[in-house]
């Protein structure tokens, strides 16, 4: 019987993984099938499905269950998908050191990120990021949850409040608080008030599940105490709240951070200002220990400190 010669076939299983393929089935994962992953990549869905297949063929395991339900990982693929994250950043960690020898930042930053924080801040300022790194790209995750950056493959997430995962780092990068702010459409319509107590005479927009965010303090000087705001219209997101006070459907307990933008066009005004809580909250940049030694990493964090570490200008009169 002739013996097979084939130096292939005494190499070890990981030899035969290409790293693109490894990349296809993490993608297949996130996107719950081969075909959203051949169109994202402009490929036929047959080179997606073969890629995985290489790769059970390479290991000798089934990582895919597939049925007329979709995709689902076996416990062989999930072992597979979690370590092949750490890999692959692993291998884009080789590249970025040397290109950072070079001078050069590189490579794209998975960010978590609110919606409200997305639209209103980090999207207008990413073409300044583009001119500062101009190889260095942003995948942003719209989510409030940082529950588990390494099975999300997160690197970094923006949060406010309090950090309570001991195993995340949290650096405190700025500053926000909050006031009452509305259209200049529903000010002509519903007069500006001058006090506290002309509230009683206006409509909200308020939050529908996180009650804490209708809880309006006043700062001691105003003598207006705290109230419990009711909406009359109400969203689950401070993006679709921010939205509804802008077409003017009544006055939003939000965040400055947010609405800063509109208020500097004119097309948001702060009311009662100076006579809100002055208390200021902080922003922090989350991340995984070992993602700090990223180059790519970094740079997003230092530019998220410059986009949100300005003192916030003081209330003026309403």
């Amino acid at each position: 019987m002739e013996r097979n010669t084939d130096p292939a076939n005494d190499l070890p299983a990981w030899h035969r993984v290409l790293p693109g393929d490894l990349a296809m089935l993490i993608r297949t994962v996130e996107l719950g099938s081969f075909s959203a992953v051949a169109r994202e990549r402009n490929l036929p869905t047959s080179n997606v499905s073969r890629a995985v297949q290489r790769l059970e063929s390479a290991w000798a395991v089934r990582l895919l269950r597939r049925s007329t339900h979709g995709l689902s990982l076996t416990p062989e693929g999930e072992v597979a998908v979690d370590l092949g994250r750490q890999s692959l950043a692993s291998l884009a960690e080789i590249g970025e050191r040397l290109a950072t020898t070079r001078g050069q930042i590189s490579g794209t930053v998975r960010l978590a990120v609110s919606a409200a924080v997305a639209r209103y801040v980090i999207v207008p300022a990413l073409p300044e990021l583009s001119v500062r790194y101009p190889e260095l790209f942003v995948e942003l995750m719209l989510d409030d949850k940082a529950n588990d950056f390494t099975l999300e493959g997160v690197d970094l997430a923006v949060r406010t409040g309090i950090i309570l995962d001991e195993g995340l780092v949290a650096r405190r990068i700025g500053n926000f608080r909050r006031g009452l702010f509305a259209s200049p459409r529903y000010l002509r319509r519903q007069g500006i008030p001058q006090a506290p107590v002309d509230l009683n005479d206006h409509v909200f927009v308020t939050h529908q599940s996180t009650f804490q965010l209708n809880r309006l303090r006043f700062a001691a000087s105003s003598r207006g105490g705290e109230r419990l705001l009711v909406g009359n219209y109400r969203a689950n997101t401070t993006d679709m709240m921010a939205e509804m006070v802008s077409h003017g459907l009544g006055i939003g307990y939000m965040s400055e951070l947010i609405m800063r933008a509109g208020v500097a066009s004119g097309e948001i005004v702060e009311v009662l200002s100076g006579m809100c809580d002055p208390e200021m909250y902080p922003i922090y940049a989350v991340y995984l220990p070992d993602r700090l030694r990223l180059p790519r990493v970094q740079a997003v964090i230092e530019f998220l400190g410059d986009l949100f570490a300005p003192e916030l200008p003081a209330a003026g009169a309403g």
